[in-house]
């Protein structure tokens, strides 16, 4: 799977609030924190980190 087709899996995930896709979206955002060997980058992937973060917690709160 190339670059874009995750990100796109992720926008994907985040669109149609699925809490298991959003949960690989996490793991996948992590690693691009860790990986990261620019500011710039670190600074992208926590973004993408905090729209996953609040989709997965709408999911939660739905489904209570």
């Amino acid at each position: 799977m190339t670059r874009f087709k995750e990100l796109q899996r992720i926008e994907t995930a985040i669109k149609h609030k699925n809490a298991t896709e959003l949960e690989w979206a996490m793991g996948y955002c992590r690693m691009g924190i860790q990986i990261a060997t620019r500011k710039d980058h670190t600074k992208y992937w926590h973004g993408v980190e905090k729209k996953v973060r609040e989709a997965l917690a709408d999911v939660v709160e739905h489904s209570d």
